[in-house]
This record gives structure tokens, C-alpha cells and sequence, in this order.
């Protein structure tokens, strides 16, 4: 039997779509599509809609996902998750034009870094 990955608690709902999207691929990438569906409880027709770009993984999605990931998936998946999160920060610190609230921006983000070291 596989071993287990300890629950991961992530903000997944800021995830983009494409993020979402890289998720599901790397899942499909060891399983079928039938096997994917299943383990995530949505339908074939769902995973094809992902595949294809039609629609994006729900958040509940991305979650079950995370509960079903294999060892061998968790530092691709936990990867996918925080580059999507930090270039989402990216943006926000480049589309911010009054230095005011960019500076208050960085001096925040400064503080959540020390914080958590």
C-alpha cells in the first residue's frame, strides 16, 4: 500500500487557473483518467473539461486532490502551489503604482518573512 502524505493545509482558493490546471496534469500523469476521476469524485467528463481547458478544478477539487496526492507527487504539487502563490504577490507588488501603498505592501510582506522564520 502507498504510504501516506501528512494533510497539507494550503490556500488553495487564490490558486489561478492555470495552477489548478498544472495540478490535475501532474496528477494524470500517473494515473488514467477514469482512475483521476474517481479518486477526486467528479466524472470523466470533469477530468476531460480540465484536460481541454473548458473549466478549472473547484476548490473542493484541488482539496481532494491534495487528501489523495502519493508521496512521490507532494514537492511537485506543494511547489505548483507556492510559485503560483508568490508570483500572484509578484503582480500585485509590480501593479501597485503609488509608492505609498507599495511600500506598505513590501514593509508587510517584510514582516509576515520575519515572522515565520
Amino acid at each position: 500500500m502507498a504510504e501516506k502524505v501528512e494533510k497539507i493545509n494550503l490556500p488553495i482558493h487564490w490558486l489561478s487557473k492555470d495552477a489548478r490546471f498544472r495540478i490535475i496534469d501532474l496528477m494524470l500523469s500517473t494515473r488514467s483518467i477514469r482512475q483521476l476521476a474517481e479518486e477526486l469524485g467528479v466524472s470523466t467528463t470533469a477530468i476531460r473539461k480540465y484536460i481541454y481547458r473548458k473549466t478549472h478544478p473547484s476548490d473542493k477539487t484541488v482539496e481532494k486532490a491534495l487528501e489523495i496526492m502519493a508521496p512521490y507527487e507532494e514537492e511537485k504539487l506543494i511547489k505548483i502551489i507556492i510559485d503560483d502563490l508568490v508570483e500572484a504577490l509578484r503582480r500585485l507588488v509590480e501593479s501597485i503604482d503609488k509608492s505609498e501603498y507599495r511600500e506598505y505592501l513590501l514593509r508587510k510582506l517584510g514582516e509576515v518573512i520575519r515572522e515565520i522564520e
